[in-house]
């Protein structure tokens, strides 16, 4: 049994994962519920259109059924399936076009060094905050065209957003929740009117000038937006920060991607591989189905794990090992099937130029302090800090 309640699921999970594979091809949580634990059958759950995405069920399993934070959940991608999901999807798809991420890849580069350099004087600085943090929340910001002087408003509303997905909800969670939702949804409306007045290069424009003909409304667009902006900060930093941690903990594989930067992106599958920057996924059964050995009944959920599904032995050989030079399968770090993640090549984007920069840039970098700790109850990977001593800058 994997009990959810406890925190040490969700900071050390890999070795209780590991013991519920070798028990069986599924487990169950202190409800009942059932995890996936195989590749294969995470991305049947995920595929198969008679499972659908809980909606804002987790939601009401907390309590909340109503206010500004359960408006929005129901209005967003991941809570929507079928027909409205699909229109949507296509209409928000236009944003992350192959030219708008290329655009900002080197600006991405240019600006992951000015942050190291602007580290680099301060000894032991805590990566996941001043550096993890810090980058994916400008990359999404020049995306979308927010002005800088935007930036730090942004990331406070950001803050009590990113509250309302955890497993623990208190009042006082979802009344910062609440406020940042609404405070988000008033800075949206007004970037979209400032762009339908005056567009800039950048994607945001390029989709609004073509939302008035698309047929989506005013809430829809409006809560697309916030969904995006939402969505491109916290994952990533923790993607970013799992990744600068792995490869410090591992110097040797560090050094194969320096000697050999074209290894730099599979290095980075196999970080997101081993820590998923989104935990888990969730499927209802809409009809009756088998899956995974079990018969589900119209009502009945699945919980995908997806450290488990990438850790498959099945699929990965000696899956627990860390290897840059692993040849490249399948994994579900940015999910699978139709809810398959839209903004994972600006992610993998900005993971790739802040890993790269460090590596580059400050060879001798070290950890420092305890091991790292992992937030409990959310869905992103999160680490509660990550210092580490910069060391002298090498000159590029």
């Amino acid at each position: 049994m994997l009990d959810l309640r406890e925190p040490g699921f969700w900071t050390e999970p890999v070795p209780l994962l590991r013991a519920a594979r070798a028990r069986g091809r599924t487990a169950l949580t202190q409800l009942g519920e059932p995890v996936l634990l195989r590749a294969d059958d995470a991305e049947q759950a995920h595929a198969d259109p008679r499972l659908a995405n809980p909606g804002v069920a987790n939601l009401e399993r907390l309590g909340i059924r109503d206010g500004p934070f359960f408006t929005w959940r129901r209005r967003t991608l991941a809570a929507l399936e079928g027909a409205e999901h699909q229109r949507l999807r296509g209409f928000i798809g236009r944003l992350f076009t192959p030219r708008q991420t290329a655009r900002v890849r080197d600006q991405l580069h240019v600006h992951a060094a000015g942050l190291l350099d602007g580290l680099a004087e301060r000894g032991t600085v805590d990566l996941v905050s001043a550096y993890a943090g810090e980058l994916p929340l400008w990359g999404i910001c020049r995306f979308l065209g927010i002005p800088d002087e935007e930036r730090l408003e942004i990331a406070g509303f950001l803050a009590g957003t990113e509250e309302g997905f955890t497993e623990a909800m208190t009042p006082e969670i979802r009344a910062r929740a609440e406020r940042s939702i609404v405070a988000l949804h008033a800075h949206a409306e007004r970037r979209i009117a400032e762009l339908t007045r005056m567009p800039g290069p950048d994607a945001l424009s390029a989709l609004v000038s073509g939302w008035r003909e698309s047929g989506v409304s005013n809430a829809d667009f409006v809560a697309l937006v916030v969904n995006i902006i939402g969505g491109a900060v916290g994952s990533t930093r923790s993607a970013i920060s799992n990744v600068v941690l792995l490869l410090l903990q591992h110097p040797h594989q560090a050094h194969r991607v320096r000697a050999r930067p074209e290894l730099l992106r599979a290095a980075v599958e196999e970080c997101l591989r081993l820590y998923p920057p989104f935990r888990i996924g969730r499927r209802v059964a809409v009809e009756p189905l088998h899956l995974a050995g079990l018969d589900l009944e119209p009502g009945q959920s699945v919980l995908v794990w997806r450290a488990a599904a990438n850790r498959d032995p099945g699929r990965f050989e000696r899956p627990d090992v860390f290897d840059v030079e692993r040849a490249p399968r399948a994994h579900l770090s940015f999910g699978h099937g139709t809810h398959f993640c839209l903004g994972q090549a600006l992610a993998r984007i900005e993971v790739q130029e802040a890993v790269g920069a460090l590596l580059v840039r400050h060879p001798d970098a070290a950890l420092r302090g305890p091991p790292p700790r992992r937030v409990p109850f959310t869905m992103d990977e999160q680490l509660v800090a990550l210092p580490v001593e910069l060391g002298p800058a090498r000159r590029i």
